[in-house]
C-alpha cells in the first residue's frame, strides 16, 4: 500500500512543486501559447502567472484573490447575490 503521510495537517496536495491551482495557472498559458505562438513565450507567461499567484497567496489564502477579483472584475463574473456590486461605493441609508 502506497500511502503518503503529510508532514502537517493543513499541507496542500502537491503535483511536482505546484499546488492544484498553481498547476492550472502554469499549464494553461504554457499549453495555449505553445500552440498559438511559441514555447518560450508560453513558458514565460506561465511562470509569470505562477509568480503573481504566489505573491497574491502569500500571507493568506485564496480569499485575498477573491477579494481582488470582487473589486476588479465586473459584477456578473463573481455572481454574488448577497453583496452589492463593487461599483456601488456609496450606500443610501
Amino acid at each position: 500500500m502506497d500511502t503518503r503521510i503529510p508532514q502537517y495537517l493543513d499541507e496542500p496536495e502537491r503535483y511536482f512543486i505546484f499546488t492544484p491551482d498553481e498547476l492550472v495557472v502554469v499549464v494553461v498559458p504554457l499549453g495555449i501559447l505553445t500552440i498559438v505562438a511559441n514555447f518560450l513565450i508560453g513558458l514565460v507567461a506561465g511562470l509569470t502567472a505562477f509568480w503573481l499567484l504566489r505573491r497574491l497567496k502569500k500571507g493568506g489564502s485564496l480569499t485575498r484573490l477573491l477579494w481582488l477579483m470582487f473589486w476588479i472584475l465586473p459584477y456578473e463574473v463573481m455572481g454574488l447575490k448577497k453583496t452589492p456590486p463593487a461599483q456601488h461605493r456609496l450606500m443610501v441609508g
